[in-house]
């Protein structure tokens, strides 16, 4: 094995043994550097050209078998048993099998590893991320300065041309690597080392504006405002010594945000010797979105490029929209996005637009000069909306129109401001629960994602929407389809866990993340169990491991660092029992069944006693109900989405008949039936079979 090595990152230099080399002549070293970085076969007429351009043909060969002898005898050292040069009559190459070591090699793998990775930590399993923050940080060490730093060849110019090419190319590649490593390190809460890591960055590339970008977010994340308005000052003065120029209009409004906010306090938590509460104990890694997760993060990259995105999230109840949504805004908020958000309430009343002043006043709010987003005249309509901007500009003059002008006006106003805050920094509406939206708040937001699709604004419409509710408002399927007439939407319908993916968090939560969870056969035993009895369903699947701490079944522990882990292992047998559910989840079935009108309730509790094998005909005989009012009642169970049509019979499609969507619900439809119910609805069971 070859013990020599090339450092090409910084003032170039070659060692054997930790000994310094020492070359004849520079193109002697320079021949070298050429043949390590291209790689191949060359011609010596070419290579001849390139070091020697002033020579001809005759001159610049004999020039080139003299380097090649001193550079062959350097390399060979008569102690290699194959040459490090492979020499023909017209060619010439470096064997790079010979196990010559050079910085570019693990340099370019990092740099392909992140091409081949989304590099960012919410859709990673935790394995993979610990092995690519490995290997981004062993790349990031590499570089001691640009490729051959100080390095040229007075004399042969497209040499130098050649280094110039080289230089960009590897500039771009390390920029990507220190990219990469302090995006993940910052999604996983690493502040100090992704500092430490940005610093490096800017040490590399003291004009790298997203490197400046990135270490005031990091230090406004730890806490430190003045730190990170600092770096601000730093960048401005660099840029304008190094370039004569000012920084980008979003480094400006960055630091414009971080002065008008409070930054969020991150101090260390006392190490106490409390249990901490289930809730604290299963606030867990994040686990089975990852699909949902990349289409996000692709939505969000193309509203980067003006091609707005209107997204809806829909679902169940507790099938985990919300930290889903959560876990996005958070990794967006990072990335340096403006993100509004507001929730819709079904208790709130119908106050007309009050879903997007909640979104709006708070971003006016924090700004210092709201008429540097919007003219007078969009100023006076949004005034409509926020009549404390009056307040502030008492100059505004009243806005005017019928009802019907002075609604447009105001839908106008608001999809200005959106599009000055995304020429910014790109913005992302968050509307939560939009199902309960009035339906002024629903016609904005019709007219919002039309007008930023046609003026391709950098904005990301982000919809969250409960499905499966007895109760829905009405026209919000249709609301929902209008929009999707007139523009692109993207549908997003997370179902739940998969087993696979609760043993994985549960193997998260007992601290095994390096483990392969299958050979742990405690925590399969339980995870198989847990499956089972939720159906992966992350409600009730957290609700359940809720109770299970609060009785003591599993136990929380502390492992050797003093973190707070989760012993499986002390569940038995006996205390893993079929049919067990929290009251919780309970409260939250009820809360559903008490939606439906007293047919559907019926037809139910006809299912829960019939069990399998549940047909609409057996539904109505034993609800005891004509077939229209089975039919309706039918209709108001399966848009509840509390039954469903079809079940696997002995590996066929049982056409026409129904199962619950959880056992669950069948378990807790059953006891809410009452004693008397369920003995009348047996006794036509029986009879009828």
């Amino acid at each position: 094995m070859s013990d020599i090595t090339l450092t090409l990152l910084g003032p170039p230099e070659v060692r054997r043994a930790d000994q310094l080399m020492q070359f004849a002549t520079r193109k002697e070293f320079a021949l070298l550097i050429y043949l390590a970085v291209e790689g191949g076969i060359h011609s010596r007429r070419h290579l001849s050209e390139l070091f020697w351009p002033e020579s001809d043909a005759m001159h610049g060969r004999a020039s080139l078998r003299i380097t090649l002898l001193h550079l062959r005898n350097l390399l060979d050292n008569g102690t290699s048993p194959a040459p490090y040069l492979l020499i023909t009559r017209d060619t010439l190459s470096l064997d790079l099998s010979s196990e010559i070591e050079f910085d570019l090699r693990p340099l370019h793998e990092a740099w392909r590893t992140t091409h081949a990775s989304d590099c960012t930590a919410l859709t990673m399993t935790e394995e993979t991320r610990r092995s690519l923050l490995s290997q981004l940080s062993f790349a990031c060490n590499l570089p001691q300065g640009e490729f051959l730093e100080g390095f040229s060849l007075s004399d042969a110019p497209a040499f130098d041309d050649w280094v110039r090419f080289q230089r960009e190319y590897w500039h771009l590649h390390i920029n990507e690597i220190f990219d990469c490593l302090s995006k993940l390190q910052f999604e996983s809460g690493s502040l100090a080392p992704a500092i430490e890591t940005v610093n490096r960055w800017l040490t590399l590339d003291p004009l790298n504006e997203e490197a400046y970008q990135r270490l005031m977010r990091l230090y406004f994340a730890s806490g430190d405002r003045d730190a990170a308005l600092h770096v601000f000052e730093n960048c401005q003065a660099m840029l304008a010594s190094g370039m004569q120029t000012s920084p980008m209009p979003e480094t400006i409004a960055l630091a414009q945000r971080m002065r008008s906010m409070t930054p969020p306090s991150r101090k260390e938590m006392p190490v106490s010797s409390l249990t901490p509460s289930p809730a604290m104990l299963l606030d867990g890694p994040f686990q089975g979105r990852k699909d949902e997760l990349s289409l996000l993060i692709k939505a969000y990259h193309e509203a980067q490029h003006g091609q707005a995105q209107i997204v809806f999230l829909e679902g169940g109840a507790g099938i985990g929209k919300t930290r889903l949504a959560n876990e996005f805004l958070a990794w967006a908020e990072t990335e340096g996005a403006d993100v509004l958000r507001c929730q819709a309430f079904e208790t709130g009343g119908q106050q007309p637009y009050r879903p997007l002043i909640e979104a709006l006043r708070p971003r006016i709010e924090r700004e210092n000069a709201p008429d540097d987003l919007l003219s007078d005249m969009w100023l006076s309509e949004l005034a409509r909306l926020l009549p404390e901007l009056s307040e502030r500009y008492p100059d505004l003059s009243a806005p005017i129109g019928d009802r019907l002008v002075a609604r447009n006006r105001l839908f106008e106003a608001i999809a200005r401001l959106g599009q000055s805050l995304a020429s910014r920094a790109l913005l992302i509406l968050f509307v939560d629960d939009v199902q309960w939206a009035d339906a002024a708040s629903l016609d904005v937001l019709h007219y919002l994602a039309r007008r930023f699709v046609e003026t391709k604004t950098s904005v990301l419409l982000f919809l969250t929407l409960r499905t499966g509710e007895v109760e829905m408002p009405p026209g919000i399927a249709e609301w929902r389809a209008d929009i999707e007439r007139a523009v692109t939407l993207i549908r997003l319908e997370p179902g739940p866990l998969t087993c696979e993916e609760v043993l994985k968090m549960l193997q998260a939560l007992a601290g095994n993340d390096g483990k392969d969870v299958r050979q742990d056969t405690d925590l399969e035993h339980f995870g198989q169990w847990l499956f089972t009895e939720t159906q992966g369903h992350p409600f009730y699947l957290i609700e359940t491991l809720k109770v299970l701490l609060e009785r003591g079944i599993v136990l929380p522990q502390r492992d050797k660092n003093g973190d707070w882990r989760i012993d499986f292992s002390t569940a038995t047998n006996e205390t893993m029992v079929r049919g067990f559910f929290p009251p919780s989840v309970r409260e939250v079935i009820v809360a559903r069944l008490d939606r439906l009108p007293q047919n559907a309730f019926a037809l139910l509790v006809a299912g829960a006693i019939l069990d399998w094998e549940i047909s609409f005909r057996h539904l109505c005989q034993v609800a005891h109900l004509e077939e229209p009012e089975g039919l309706a009642a039918l209709d108001e169970v399966l848009d509840s989405r509390l039954l469903y049509e079809s079940e696997y019979k002995s590996g066929e499609i049982a056409s026409g008949h129904y199962v619950f969507a959880h056992p669950m619900i069948r378990a807790v439809v059953y006891a809410e039936a009452g004693e008397a119910r369920r003995s009348i609805f047996h006794r036509r069971a029986l009879g009828m079979l």
